[in-house]
């Protein structure tokens, strides 16, 4: 299996995942924060849903197509409906790039190159994870019901 076809089989096993937390999250706490400096429950779930587009534009073109404006004042069916679109879609450009450009293309901000397109793939998946696992505390601290992600959360199991 090449680094390409298990960035596509982990995508594949993810996208339930992000989909059960975005779902979770209650649509009257989007601005729940659990510190001052922290984000807001809405924004971190939104972010959920808009990844994929930034990871397909490193796949397709080298850039991150991220605007962070994509992420303020989205109601859950917005988060829902962007990763629906979002992951089909990278899948779909996952097939199309071939070994060698995955592995040798190169990705960055601004127009200059300072990664290669697998690299930096992995790193906004690796984010996304991260975000994913952040918001999973937040809806404990919100009294919401946590979704099992790698195996049965303690509301899962209820």
């Amino acid at each position: 299996m090449t680094n390409r076809e298990f960035f596509i089989e982990i995508l594949k096993e993810e996208a339930p995942k992000f989909r059960s937390i975005i779902e979770a999250l209650p649509e009257d706490k989007h601005g729940h924060k659990v510190h001052d400096r922290s984000r807001e429950a809405g924004n971190l779930a939104a972010q959920l849903g808009i990844q994929w587009k930034a990871i397909s534009g490193i796949v397709t073109s080298g850039t991150p197509q991220f605007n962070p404006h994509d992420m303020e004042n989205q109601s859950k069916t917005d988060m829902l409906a962007a990763l629906d679109e979002g992951m089909p879609q990278l899948l779909k450009d996952m097939e199309s790039v071939s070994d060698e450009e995955w592995e040798n293309g190169d990705a960055g901000w601004g127009g200059a190159p300072t990664d290669k397109k697998y690299h930096m793939a992995w790193m906004f998946l690796f984010d996304a994870i991260h975000h994913r696992g952040q918001l999973s505390t937040y809806l404990r601290a919100m009294d919401a019901i946590v979704p099992a992600i790698y195996g049965p959360s303690a509301d899962s199991q209820k």
